[in-house]
């Protein structure tokens, strides 16, 4: 019996009777994207917890900074990929290269910032570090958001609609670290705390958490707007048949 010979055009023919690809409906993407927000304030969260768990006490360049580099590195890697899935769904925001390149420099600024509240001290110390923290937050929100939108990552070095949010991020981090490990001349903010009723290490968490919240959430929609003034093409999105908008 002859068999039908299959030739390119007809398996081109074939191919391309494939159905379009479907798209979610708008409430189940919503949805989905601020369940990633939610989870990726739980991943960041966490990842500051154990860091600072670890750093607390450590002498420099001792076995527990070395793993403590590392869990804030990877668990800030996470959270980008989580924060990249929220804005683009089935498209790629930024690749691993630029990934670690934000990650890395975040994990930088953290390190930086508790250095200098512990070599500081005090109000003064704590005030000092929390300014220039959310400034250099500020940049570093830019550069994120630039990736996000398919941007490069100096696209923009300075954006003013990151400000607010940068500013949230640190007077929740510098209130953190002042109830939950303090520095030298800062415990009577603890203690007032303490006579409040509530715990301080409890309360500095929560505290942590919403800046996180609000930051994450600013972060997303602030890369969304930038991400629709460009396009990717087609090659660069993830296997699927499915589009999430």
């Amino acid at each position: 019996m002859h068999k039908p010979q299959i030739t390119m055009h007809t398996r081109y023919r074939i191919r391309g009777m494939d159905p379009e690809p479907q798209e979610l409906p708008e409430e189940a993407v919503t949805v989905g994207r601020w369940l990633l927000v939610g989870a990726l304030t739980g991943v960041e969260v966490a990842t500051l917890s154990v860091w600072l768990a670890l750093v607390g006490g450590a002498e420099p360049f001792s076995r527990p900074i070395a793993v403590s580099v590392v869990v804030l590195c990877a668990g800030l890697q996470v959270e980008h990929f989580l924060t990249d899935l929220a804005v683009n769904g089935a498209d790629i925001g930024f690749p691993l290269g630029q990934t670690l390149v934000v990650s890395i420099s975040e994990a930088a600024l953290w390190f930086g910032w508790l250095t200098l509240a512990a070599s500081m001290g005090g109000l003064r110390g704590i005030f000092v570090s929390g300014v220039a923290f959310a400034v250099l937050l500020s940049i570093q929100h830019t550069v994120e958001t630039n990736a996000l939108g398919h941007r490069p990552l100096d696209a923009r070095l300075f954006e003013p609609a990151t400000v607010g949010f940068s500013l949230i991020t640190a007077a929740g981090a510098t209130a953190w670290l002042a109830l939950t490990a303090p520095v030298a001349g800062t415990g009577s903010f603890a203690r007032f705390i303490g006579s409040l009723g509530l715990d301080p290490g409890a309360f500095g968490f929560t505290l942590l958490f919403f800046a996180v919240v609000a930051e994450r959430v600013m972060v997303v929609r602030l890369a969304r707007q930038n991400r629709s003034s460009t396009t990717v093409p087609y090659r660069h999105r993830y296997a699927s048949n499915i589009r999430i908008r």
